[in-house]
Formats: C-alpha cells, sequence, structure tokens
C-alpha cells in the first residue's frame, strides 16, 4: 500500500484513521478511555477559553502519561505501550529463541567453539588431575578454563550486542514493547545457548582430564563455571551497551587485564602489596578460581604417585602454597552471584542512559 501496488489508498487511510485521532481501532481499554478522557478535558478548556475571548487549543497527540485531578489527589496513569508487559515479553521470547536458532555467530559456532577448545584442552592436559605429579599443570588447566570462559562469553557479546542496538532504538523509540521487558527477554533468550555450551564445554574437559569423578564435586565446578559465564557476559553487555564494536573490542581485554592480575594466578593474595590487595575482593576471577581449586582439592585424599617424590602429592600442601586453604565455596558462590546481579543492573542502567541520550 505504501508504494501505490494495490492503487493510492492513502485518502482511505486517512479519513479511516481520522488522521490518527480516531481510537475505534484501539485494542486496549486503558488507553481508550485516557483517550476519552483526554479529549473531553482538551473539549472543556476549549470552551472556557472560548468564553474568555482566547484562541482554543487544538487537539493534541496522545501522551503517555495522563493526570486526572479527583478532589486533592492526583491519579497518574501510564500507558506507554498498548500491550501488556506479559504479552510484550512473550512476543520477544519468541522471536529471540526464533533469531537464536537462526545465528551462526551466537549459537552455532558458540557451541562448537566450547566443542573444539574443550577437546584440545583436554587433550592437552589428559589425566592430569589424579596424578600427583602434575598438579601445577592441573592448576593452569583451572586457570585456562577460567580465561576461556571470561573470553568467549565478554567479546562474543561485545560483538553482537552493539549491532542490535539500531534496532532496539527505532522499535523502542516506537513504543513496541518497554526496555524491561526487551532486558528480560534476551537474558532469559540466552541462557539455554550459554547454559548447554559452558556445560558440554566444563563436561569434556572435567573427565578427559581425570578430574574426581564425583557428583558433588562435578557439580561444584559447573555451577562456578556457568557463574562465570554469566558474569562475564553481564560485564560484556555493559560494555556493549555503551561503546561501538571497535572501543568495545579494546576495552573489553584492557578491563580484563585487572581481574586476572587480581585473581591470585601468578601471585598469591597473601604476597601482593597492601594497597593492591582491594582488587582481589572485586575480581570475580579471582572467586572463580578459588570455587574451582576448593571444588577439586579440598577434603581430597592422597593423589597418586608414579615418580619417586610428588611435592604436591597431599592436596593440603597445595593448597596452603597457593593461600587457598581455609577457602570457603559457599562464599565464593555468593560473592558471584553479587557480581552478577550488580553488573545486570549496572548493564540495565547504562542501557536506559544510552537510548536516551541517543534520542
Amino acid at each position: 500500500m505504501a508504494c501505490g501496488e494495490y492503487g493510492d489508498v492513502t485518502p482511505r487511510m486517512i479519513e479511516g484513521t481520522d488522521n490518527g485521532k480516531s481510537i475505534r481501532w484501539f485494542k486496549n481499554p486503558r488507553a481508550m478511555s485516557i483517550t476519552t478522557l483526554r479529549r473531553e478535558s482538551i473539549a472543556k478548556t476549549n470552551e472556557a477559553l472560548s468564553r474568555m475571548g482566547v484562541s482554543r487549543h487544538s487537539l493534541a497527540p496522545v501522551e503517555p502519561v495522563l493526570s486526572t485531578i479527583c478532589g486533592n489527589r492526583a491519579n497518574v496513569v501510564h500507558v506507554r505501550q498498548e500491550t501488556s508487559q506479559l504479552n510484550q515479553l512473550r512476543v520477544l521470547l519468541k522471536r529471540g529463541f526464533l533469531k537464536s536458532g537462526r545465528d551462526m555467530t551466537l549459537t552455532h559456532m558458540r557451541t562448537l567453539s566450547n566443542v573444539v577448545v574443550g577437546l584440545m584442552l583436554g587433550l592437552l592436559y589428559f589425566g592430569s588431575g589424579q596424578d600427583g605429579s602434575r598438579v601445577l599443570d592441573n592448576y593452569n588447566l583451572l586457570f585456562s578454563i577460567l580465561v576461556h570462559h571470561m573470553i568467549t562469553s565478554m567479546m562474543l557479546t561485545i560483538l553482537t550486542f552493539p549491532m542490535e542496538m539500531s534496532i532496539l532504538l527505532k522499535e523502542h523509540f516506537n513504543r513496541w514493547y518497554s526496555l524491561k521487558s526487551y532486558y528480560v527477554a534476551i537474558t532469559i533468550t540466552d541462557l539455554p545457548v550459554a547454559t548447554i555450551g559452558c556445560v558440554v564445554f566444563t563436561a569434556l574437559v572435567y573427565f578427559m582430564s581425570a578430574q574426581p569423578a564425583e557428583v558433588v564435586r562435578f557439580s561444584m565446578f559447573a555451577g562456578i563455571s556457568l557463574l562465570v559465564v554469566f558474569v562475564a557476559q553481564s560485564f560484556g553487555l555493559m560494555i556493549g551497551a555503551v561503546f561501538s564494536v571497535v572501543n568495545g573490542t579494546f576495552l573489553g581485554p584492557v578491563l580484563s587485564i585487572p581481574m586476572m592480575m587480581f585473581a591470585g594466578f601468578g601471585v598469591a593474595i597473601r604476597d601482593m602489596p597492601e594497597y593492591l590487595r582491594w582488587g582481589s575482593y572485586i575480581s570475580y576471577l579471582r572467586y572463580g578460581l578459588d570455587g574451582y581449586v576448593v571444588a577439586i582439592y579440598n577434603n581430597r585424599a592422597t593423589l597418586d604417585c608414579d615418580k619417586r617424590y610428588c611435592h604436591y602429592r597431599y592436596p593440603q600442601k597445595f593448597l596452603r602454597e597457593v593461600d587457598m586453604e581455609g577457602g570457603d565455596f559457599l562464599t565464593d558462590v555468593l560473592a558471584l552471584t553479587a557480581i552478577l546481579i550488580i553488573l545486570r543492573i549496572a548493564a540495565y542502567a547504562l542501557l536506559r542512559w544510552k537510548i536516551f541520550s541517543e534520542r
């Protein structure tokens, strides 16, 4: 119709909608009642102004917020979208899952990369989890897993989310949906893909490297992995919501370096200078590494040793060496959860600021 393929129907459309003033096409009763109240209010105002000899006000477009005074009490009704929040979320989730199934980058490539890297790490550190002579190698493996989760989750979000911003700006400006509905939808939509990729990678590396074949330890290990993935994803979302792809690609790794420095891998936390030790409390990699080590080595029996001497045959000795002997798994989980919530809220606030600053 816009191209005139069915003839010139523009006059009929203008007449049918009364140039945007008609409310007979509304399906939202709240929007209809607000529009009716507004028109009655404007009509009364115009009538009063006419009696006073003042020029009449024209009918203004319907505002998203209408205030009506009932006595001394003001009732403010907010209607920014015609449909409900629940319906917005339902449609956005349906669209999001459909896009995820078709997206080669976010879905297929992410899953494939997790499988390939998991197999490579599993072969490189094959059997290191049970060997008392390869405890340090296994420790390096744990940190490599953390870095993999951080880089893949964070960088993928930084590279893909800015491309969604132009669409989000148009659709949100046209009031198709609220920002809250969109944010909840993208959070839920990405959960299955991120969870499946993380669990597949974790299972491959865990069993190929011969970590303890215990359900509790594997569950602890997988739980920390999922939390690290979600935190890194939130960190990438926070960057991608504000910066372009070029700037975000630079800032992501740069801001991740302090997280790696304060993780306690190269330098134990007890050996850090006092004026830098505070950094370990805000590094989510520190809590991830501590959770891994506690899950693998805490209360562990003596390791096998095929050589004459294995310095870390006794796991408690290794825990003392890396300053994680008193590690508490619950504390690590709570810390990662708190960081996740803070980053998610910060990402939403930055996204909201970005949208309103672009208008």
